[in-house]
């Protein structure tokens, strides 16, 4: 846990839950870190509202339902880049229990909070008896099944399994499946009290009252269980971003960064020549991180500036034809860094005096043809994990929703295809 000091710089603190660290669903435990009020004044306070009308316990229910779950502390990224290189094992977290109420304090709530809702209903001051005991059966049922949903977090949610990866967590243990059968019953009983005690309803219409509170109840109790539904959905959708900005990142480097370390080190003898490439890659490495990768406006432009750079590094010509042009978008410049990376792979590897580019932009889409005349090489042979073509052509097009691929031979060369929709 962060101190005061590291909070403050790091902004306002958000109002979370730690049920972890809690009775029921960790509410008072979030609330009082975040007034700075100790967590048993918050309890009594929560247990003396439920004595009037249970308005502390509808007011718990709401908080437990709106305020989202801590977040675990994120790990260092260098060590998880060594966690996912093998380097270390990923250590079991241990949960912390320093704010989880002692069996005396918890018991001692438990008696202020029937003794006041006792005192209150005795002088009347209250809901009716059968009211109140209704609100009883419904607080009770609803605990016991959102305390399932808390405690079923630590398992996860299996979205691509459907609904056996929501269900299977929450029965791997009896007293998960005893608890939601005793919340259920509770639930069950309290709907039926309701529907015997409303007057001048027919029998019709205490099959509709009952149906309707049913399905009243049902999103009552699965309530948690959406909620965590859709963030999950969203934590995917996030991790989806992350990875695709991590091999956007990674492939550039490759094309950029890492080529121009490998001329460097070629040219090392040259100091003249070592500055100009350095000078030259400080200048691309500055534009790409403020959003400006390939500075061109056009389809044209960026293929004939990826042609000329390629031209500058080696000693090869590249001829580019463009029939039509086309605003340049983002998923269209990634279709030019493919193809400027088939062409500095053409220049680098091929042999061969000259590269040809040859892109035409019809109505439906761009296609990119990418051609050397040099030795060629096995599509099929192409080692594992070789950045230049599986991350920074292949992958990258695939990423993108467009089409990438290669034919070689040592008779005729290599000819790389690059195909996007728009």
């Amino acid at each position: 846990m962060s101190t005061p000091e590291q909070q403050a710089s790091d902004g306002p603190r958000r109002v979370v839950r730690a049920p972890e660290r809690g009775l029921l669903g960790g509410v008072c435990v979030g609330l009082g870190e975040h007034l700075g009020i100790p967590v048993p004044a918050v309890r009594l306070m929560f247990a003396a509202l439920a004595s009037w009308r249970l308005l502390g316990v509808v007011t718990y229910f709401l908080l437990w339902l709106l305020l989202p779950r801590a977040a675990e502390d994120a790990e260092s990224p260098g060590l998880a880049a060594a966690t996912r290189r093998g380097l270390r094992t990923k250590a079991t977290k241990q949960t912390v229990r320093d704010a989880a109420p002692h069996l005396g304090e918890a018991a001692a709530i438990a008696m202020v909070g029937g003794g006041l809702a006792w005192l209150v209903q005795w002088f009347g001051w209250g809901m009716p008896d059968a009211w109140f005991t209704i609100g009883i059966l419904l607080a009770a049922g609803a605990t016991l099944v959102w305390w399932q949903a808390d405690r079923s977090s630590a398992s996860g949610i299996d979205l691509s399994r459907g609904p056996l990866g929501l269900i299977e967590p929450l029965v791997r243990h009896w007293t998960t499946v005893l608890s939601l059968v005793v919340g259920l019953l509770s639930v069950a009983v309290a709907i039926g009290m309701i529907t015997t005690m409303i007057p001048g309803v027919g029998d019709v219409g205490r099959t509709l009252l009952a149906i309707g509170l049913a399905v009243a109840a049902l999103f009552l109790l699965t309530g948690p269980w959406l909620l965590r539904v859709r963030r999950a959905f969203t934590v995917a959708r996030e991790d989806k971003l992350i990875s695709d900005a991590r091999a956007d990142m990674a492939a550039h480097l490759h094309d950029s960064v890492l080529q121009t370390l490998a001329l460097i080190q070629r040219q090392a003898q040259d100091s003249a020549e070592v500055v100009r490439l350095a000078r030259r890659q400080e200048r691309e490495l500055r534009e790409w991180l403020y959003g400006e990768g390939i500075p061109a406006e056009t389809l044209k432009a960026a293929l004939t500036s990826a042609a000329q750079d390629v031209e500058d590094n080696f000693a090869v010509t590249v001829e580019s034809v463009v029939v039509g042009d086309v605003e340049l978008d983002a998923r269209l410049a990634e279709l030019v860094r493919a193809a400027r990376e088939a062409m500095w792979n053409a220049a680098k590897h091929s042999g061969a005096p000259a590269v040809d580019v040859y892109a035409e932009v019809e109505e439906d889409g761009v296609t990119i043809f990418v051609r050397d005349r040099g030795s060629g090489f096995d599509v099929e042979a192409i080692p594992e994990g070789r950045m230049g073509i599986e991350r920074s052509i292949m992958e990258r097009v695939r990423r993108h929703h467009g089409v990438a691929r290669i034919r070689s031979s040592a008779e005729t060369g290599t000819e790389v295809m690059l195909e996007m929709k728009r």
